[in-house]
């Protein structure tokens, strides 16, 4: 059961390099969801964005089940659930990002940048990491290419 708890914890990391080398995987084969030069409208960066939020709630709750299971056929279906969840959740949330930042007229390698340091400005100030997840929906408010 330790091997089981040990693999909730290794879970995250292991997804997030994962996601990262689709992504990289996509941009070079120019696979349509996976490359980030494919403009996205504001619409579909909201709901993107709250359609991730809500399946980090899932990832948060089901990782929490791991733990806390009794049995290990338990720990494994929730773990299962979790590594079909954890890579498209990275996935979905940073090429959506990334497609809207191409949209606006970034290079699409400045979101993740930007996402690091929101996450690393909450050690430093809660108020700092407030101020930052609100310029992370200024993007909602930026017109696109094709709007100008």
């Amino acid at each position: 059961m330790e091997i089981i708890q040990w693999l909730s914890y290794i879970m995250i990391p292991v997804c997030i390099v994962s996601s990262i080398l689709l992504m990289i995987y996509g941009k070079n084969k120019h696979i349509k969801y996976l490359d980030p030069k494919v403009p996205l409208g504001r619409l579909f960066y909201f709901f993107g964005n709250a359609f991730s939020f809500m399946c980090c709630i899932l990832l948060i709750s089901f990782g929490s089940y791991v733990i806390q299971s009794k049995d290990i056929a338990e720990g494994i279906k929730y773990l299962i659930l979790d590594i079909f969840i954890v890579p498209f959740l990275l996935i979905f949330f940073f090429m959506t990002g990334m497609r809207r930042a191409y949209d606006i007229g970034f290079p699409f390698w400045v979101y993740p940048i930007f996402i690091a340091s929101i996450l690393l400005s909450l050690f430093i100030n809660d108020t700092i990491f407030e101020f930052l997840i609100l310029g992370m929906y200024l993007f909602l408010l930026q017109p696109g290419r094709n709007n100008n």
